[in-house]
């Protein structure tokens, strides 16, 4: 298992505990179950040039198999972790839920993306994300 940093095309590499501030976290069901993140970036931790020290974003995890989150200082793998958003190669979480009973829920498409905020981990089985940049 291997962590590695998410290289976004809209704010670059995302560092630090105090990066990703969460306000929102929303389940959406329908034909494709879906994760809603809402929050801050601090803006000196991340490649966004602005005057503004916070700055709106929202996450979007579509395709979700799995998610979990527990508060960081409780989160195992911790120090393993290359950024606040990382994507998990060769996922130990993703080949246990192959070897389980819901086999066939799981596809080539599928990847374990970690997101670290200030206070919570989230571990995200899921086909895609969304970045979007909040104008205020």
């Amino acid at each position: 298992m291997e962590y590695r940093a998410i290289k976004t095309k809209e704010i670059g590499i995302i560092y630090g505990r105090d990066a990703i501030y969460l306000d929102e976290f929303r389940q959406i069901f329908g034909t494709e179950y879906c994760c809603i993140i809402k929050g801050e970036f601090s803006s000196s931790l991340t490649g966004i040039n602005s005057d503004k020290h916070f700055i709106p974003y929202i996450f979007s995890f579509s395709g979700v198999i799995y998610y979990q989150c527990c508060e960081l200082d409780l989160y195992i793998n911790e120090k393993k972790l290359d950024s606040s958003f990382d994507l998990v190669c060769n996922s130990s979480l993703i080949q246990e839920l192959k070897n389980g009973s819901i086999s066939s829920k799981i596809s080539e498409d599928h990847k374990h993306y970690v997101l670290q905020t200030y206070d919570y981990v989230f571990d995200i089985i899921a086909k895609d994300y969304k970045l979007v940049i909040e104008n205020e």
